[in-house]
């Protein structure tokens, strides 16, 4: 039995219907024989039996403390089902729209009294013109309690193995599985753990804000002050209340290209790139709704503070906000800006300590995130909006480089999608895979009311900057692949 830390504790707390706090991966697969689907879903029904003693998120639940005192526990589920967790679906069912239905698969909220994962076959593929015939898809969702970016790609590897391997029903798992499930705690052990967490928390809080107070004002005072991290707080029409559907949309760029781009100027990085295309759409799009502020508007970016030899599956991340320009008309100045204001936001995360703010919340009593968590939610109703320092989240999730198999069928394309709240109700992600570049932006029609023009501006920003790279490039040293 293994108690939750803050930060995980904070989605469960923050769970909602309308707002389930699940992360979940699109991918695709080419197999090397046409399979008829119930043979096919037989089959990876089975593969995931064989790994299950590959990640302890597949067979743990949830314990929750009575009145939500202190923060839930995870123990191994009695009553672990795997056909719970593994579906089917037809793309043909839903007029061939692959969006559509991650749109709806990733709205829908998780059981929270059973283990929070579920891996959803997609089937027909093939018949779409993007993908080759016999391909099938593989969405997985996870809560993000259990899992972050970081450890979620060491779970999909554990998944995958870098040659195609005939799969075998027979196959056992190469460690041995020697897991058990756990009786349920007694409610009086856990109650007087609460009583003595609670007694223990206010303290540790109250040394955790006087060691990060020198941290901070440390920090002020250091970087450059064009593009110093101050919180700019802006109302945009992403910071409101989400209904409970979503919208998803997809779009490709090619990673070899992001990366000579972020190549034209010192000190900047495929991150600083993608900010900058994502800055310019929002300034198109704001102005085409016209509802761009007059200062620029900012993002939350998650930053992994895992230890190389951890091992532990939930959330080691820390947030810096780092600014979008969406004040700047020209590509090439957005981006030298972007990346200014990205390396001074995390020279002062640096300083202040990048888990910090994780420490603080790790011992916040539960009640104070509870009341807190319930007061941002009635903040949403709020006539006008609330202005909060940030309009999105951007997360960068590097994919592996090479070739991928799920037993022999072959990983073609990749994607991840993130979750959306109350307040900020967009969320992009980018995944490299295999030399190409997805990004996703998840969002609610009340937050993002028109998604195809959204779609259209990410796409214009990167030609514009694409171009505006190229054409300074020729004009110095020639074509920018010759230099590069």
């Amino acid at each position: 039995m293994q108690q939750l830390d803050g930060l995980d504790a904070l989605f469960t707390l923050n769970e909602r219907q309308h707002a389930p706090m699940h992360i979940a991966a699109l991918l695709i697969y080419k197999a090397q024989t046409t399979k008829h689907k119930t043979f096919l879903q037989q089959e990876i029904r089975q593969s995931f039996k064989q790994r299950l003693g590959s990640s302890p998120i597949f067979r743990r639940r949830l314990f929750t403390v009575r009145y939500d005192m202190d923060h839930p526990y995870w123990i191994e589920d009695q009553h672990f089902n795997l056909d719970h967790h593994v579906f089917s679906h037809s793309i043909k069912d839903h007029d061939g729209d692959l969006q559509a239905l991650l749109a709806t698969l990733h709205a829908q909220p998780m059981d929270m009294t059973r283990p929070l994962w579920e891996a959803h076959v997609i089937h027909g593929l093939g018949t779409l013109k993007d993908y080759d015939k016999g391909s099938f898809g593989l969405y997985m969702k996870v809560h993000h309690a259990a899992m972050d970016g970081v450890s979620g790609t060491e779970i999909l590897a554990t998944l995958h193995n870098l040659e195609p391997i005939a799969f075998s029903p027979e196959h056992a798992s190469a460690e041995t599985d020697s897991w058990q499930a756990d009786p349920a705690p007694k409610q009086w052990t856990i109650t007087r753990q609460a009583c003595l967490n609670n007694l223990r928390k206010p303290l540790n809080l109250a040394w955790q804000a006087r060691k990060l107070i020198p941290s901070m004002k440390r920090a002020a005072s250091v970087g450059n002050v064009d593009h110093a991290p101050t919180v700019s707080w802006q109302k945009s029409p992403f910071n409101s209340r989400i209904d409970a559907d979503r919208n998803v949309l997809l779009v490709r760029f090619d990673f070899c290209r992001l990366r000579q781009i972020r190549r034209h100027y010192p000190h900047t990085t495929v991150n600083h790139v993608i900010l900058s295309i994502i800055g310019g759409a929002l300034r198109r799009y704001l102005i085409a709704v016209n509802k761009l502020p007059s200062n620029p508007l900012a993002s939350m970016i998650p930053v992994n503070v895992r230890s190389r030899d951890s091992d532990v599956a939930g959330n080691a991340i820390s947030m810096m906000i780092a600014n979008l320009r969406t004040d700047i008309e020209c590509p090439l100045q957005r981006l030298q800006a972007v990346r200014d204001a990205s390396n001074n936001a995390k020279q002062f995360s640096n300083t202040i300590g990048r888990s910090s703010i994780t420490s603080l919340v790790r011992e916040m009593p539960s009640g104070l995130e509870s009341v807190a968590l319930r007061a941002l939610s009635a903040l949403a109703y709020w006539p006008g909006g609330v202005a909060l320092p940030a309009c999105t989240i951007v997360s960068n999730v590097p994919g592996p480089p090479v070739p991928l198999y799920f037993n022999d069928a072959k990983l073609v394309d990749m994607m991840a999608l993130g979750l959306i709240l109350d307040h900020l109700g967009l969320f992009h992600v980018a995944m490299s895979y295999n030399g190409v570049m997805t990004l996703s932006v998840l969002s609610s029609p009340s937050s993002l009311k028109e998604p195809e023009l959204y779609r259209r501006c990410l796409k214009a920003s990167y030609a514009a900057l694409d171009e505006a790279v190229t054409r300074e490039a020729d004009s110095k040293d020639g074509p920018l692949e010759k230099r590069a």
